[in-house]
């Protein structure tokens, strides 16, 4: 599920690779795991810098069915479905700021969470896979990125940038992320490997991130400027002229962007968490939910016959 390599240099490499599974998903077996191991990393003096890779021809899809149902079961208060959001943004959260640079290494697709936890490395390079595809199309499941998501999307590219990207959640190639911003380069899948460790070796990458440092100011429109509000607004009407009001996770993630972008990150963070609990036990979203595993499931039906 999680095995860890640490070369001559210091470098520790975290190996996601869950038996059994053609793609990883992240499950609470895998946070426990991803804890622990952050934790010991994070206290082992002679680890120079940290990287997150795949053992997969994919970074990480997602969340897995157990963590979607289990948020949205009835008897599930939404303060636990918060707490248990929360953990995982506090994982993510205690990767980012463990001291250590931290770089993500994909080998190919990174959606939904594995982006999230791609963000909340300091560096990220992404092999040149053409079936990849990195995004967080969690508004198509009537929710929102819950463990970081909107609040680094928002923070790494400005208000503007990050609009279409959250509100949209289209999934784009490592070429479009890259121009976008949200992967830092693209490397051969030889490569992946040793451009992760040259980048830890040669000190380019900064272990404390950027809206860590006093004095960070969102790139672009200031969140209180008359502008800002204006582009909110006109997102408003759009989203309400498209959902007809029907489907609250596109306002959501405009409330969560709009609150979470005045407020210092970790503030920001528990402004997210508590949206995407509230959005996770809607009738809307456990619809949504319920719909896409049944695809899913019917595809892997149709694959093994």
């Amino acid at each position: 599920m999680l095995r860890t390599e640490i070369d001559g240099d210091g470098i520790a490499i975290l190996i996601l690779d869950q038996p059994g599974r053609s793609v990883n998903t992240l499950g609470w077996a895998l946070v426990d795991a991803l804890e622990a191991e952050v934790e010991r990393l994070a206290a082992d003096g002679a680890v120079s810098g940290i990287i997150v890779t795949s053992g997969k021809s994919s970074f990480l899809a997602g969340a897995d069915l157990a963590i979607m149902n289990g948020l949205s079961a009835p008897d599930v208060t939404l303060p636990e479905a918060a707490r248990r959001i929360g953990r995982m943004g506090a994982l993510f959260r205690r990767l980012e700021t463990c001291g250590k640079p931290v770089v993500a290494a994909a080998p190919g697709t990174a959606l939904g969470a594995g982006l999230e936890l791609m963000l909340a490395c300091h560096h990220r390079l992404v092999a040149d896979n053409p079936k990849g595809l990195f995004g967080l199309p969690e508004v198509t499941l009537g929710i929102l990125p819950g463990a970081g998501g909107t609040q680094r999307v928002l923070r790494r590219l400005g208000i503007a940038a990050a609009l279409p990207i959250l509100v949209d959640g289209r999934p784009m190639s490592a070429v479009e992320a890259q121009a976008v911003g949200l992967i830092d380069a693209i490397v051969t899948p030889d490569d992946l490997l040793p451009a992760a460790k040259a980048a830890l070796r040669e000190g380019r990458v900064n272990p404390v991130a950027p809206w860590d440092v006093k004095g960070f100011r969102l790139a672009g429109l200031a969140p209180t400027s008359t502008a800002a509000g204006d582009l909110f607004a006109v997102w408003n009407a759009r989203v309400l002229a498209r959902t007809k009001g029907e489907d609250p996770a596109p306002r959501a993630i405009l409330s969560c962007m709009f609150e979470g972008a005045r407020l210092p990150m970790d503030k920001a963070l528990k402004v997210e968490r508590d949206y995407c609990a509230a959005l996770i036990q809607s009738p809307q979203a456990q619809d949504k939910i319920a719909a896409f595993f049944a695809r899913q499931a019917a595809k892997a039906g149709g694959a093994a016959s």
